[in-house]
């Protein structure tokens, strides 16, 4: 008896411990919430405000390695590229729609939205075109085309891994581990993951 009365006064304090977390975790998000709907009504309040100083990135042709092939794959993001970089291009990563609207009024959103696309398409296609020149054997090529993906701001994990595998084709493994050390240095998100990714790269390489 004495046993089933312990039990129960347990289960009455993990009950009443539950309902406090989960009252707790409801009051958080609603909050979150809240305040989440108040900055986006603020946002959409926000005046329009001169974007003209707005750093634009601007790429020119002989940045990127264009070649002469018959190559369709390769003719098709050369061309892509040659008009994509004639375009506005604003890496706006780092805000959110919220943010975009506060910083620089709600007018100006689509138009934001708009460079910030063409941004993201460039680095894509520049991607695309790497990857189509190392399938078809142009190693320098594409290593160069993945460099200005990199100078110009990708993030994305595969283009430090692929780099890597083409510096060690090319027999340049003393370029893989520079890299490594500039990611290490750098402000990278995601700077541990592909880190560890180059340095499975350069084992397998062995």
């Amino acid at each position: 008896m004495k046993f089933i009365l312990i039990y129960f006064v347990c289960f009455c304090i993990f009950c009443a411990w539950l309902f406090y977390e989960q009252r707790k975790s409801q009051r958080q998000q609603k909050k979150a919430s809240d305040d989440f709907w108040a900055r986006e009504a603020l946002a959409n309040s926000t005046r329009k405000k001169d974007i003209s100083d707005l750093p634009l990135i601007r790429v020119e042709e002989k940045e990127i390695p264009f070649i002469e092939t018959q190559e369709e794959s390769i003719i098709t993001y050369i061309g892509q590229l040659r008009q994509i970089i004639q375009e506005p291009m604003a890496d706006l990563s780092d805000y959110s729609n919220t943010d975009l609207k506060l910083a620089y009024g709600v007018a100006n959103f689509k138009t934001l939205s708009e460079y910030d696309e063409n941004f993201n398409t460039f680095l894509v296609t520049l991607t695309n075109l790497a990857r189509s020149y190392e399938r078809n054997g142009y190693h320098e090529q594409a290593r160069d085309t993945y460099l200005t993906a990199l100078r110009h701001g990708s993030r994305r994990a595969g283009d430090y891994e692929e780099l890597a595998k083409i510096w060690l084709e090319l027999g340049r493994r003393d370029e893989v581990k520079a890299l490594i050390r500039r990611l290490e240095e750098s402000s990278h998100p995601r700077r541990a993951g592909i880190i560890s990714k180059l340095n499975q790269v350069l084992a397998d390489h062995r």
